[in-house]
């Protein structure tokens, strides 16, 4: 598994961020995780690191991340992979999520450590 990666984490709930951090230091090799809690808190920090992963809600304050902001963050950091972390219908939203650019979808729900650990060694190995 790839070390060191560098992730931010982008989620209005403390609970989701507590939970993914605690997965990606289960599954990762020294991970380095950040955290923001909406979009403007996120592009000011992407603004100011580089980082190998993005992991976005699509419901977050101040609006929505629509496929339109995926492909706005690919365009102007086009080497972050951005990987969508939602609630909602992974299987409408997937499709449309990864045509503006996104890397993944990882879905919250009672299967998200496993999801996580899936996607994390299919394409960090």
């Amino acid at each position: 598994m790839k070390k060191h990666l560098k992730i931010l984490i982008a989620d209005d709930s403390e609970l989701m961020k507590s939970l993914m951090r605690s997965i990606l230091l289960k599954y990762l090799v020294n991970p380095v995780v950040m955290q923001t809690e909406n979009l403007e808190e996120t592009y000011k920090v992407l603004d100011e690191e580089n980082f190998d992963l993005l992991l976005l809600d699509i419901n977050m304050p101040a609006g929505d991340n629509t496929p339109q902001t995926v492909a706005e963050i690919k365009q102007k950091y086009p080497d972050l992979n951005v990987v969508m972390f939602s609630g909602n219908d992974k299987e409408t939203l997937e499709p449309l999520y990864t045509k503006a650019g996104a890397f993944g979808f990882i879905k919250k729900d009672e299967n998200i450590n496993w999801y996580t650990k899936v996607f994390f060694e299919t394409y960090f190995n």
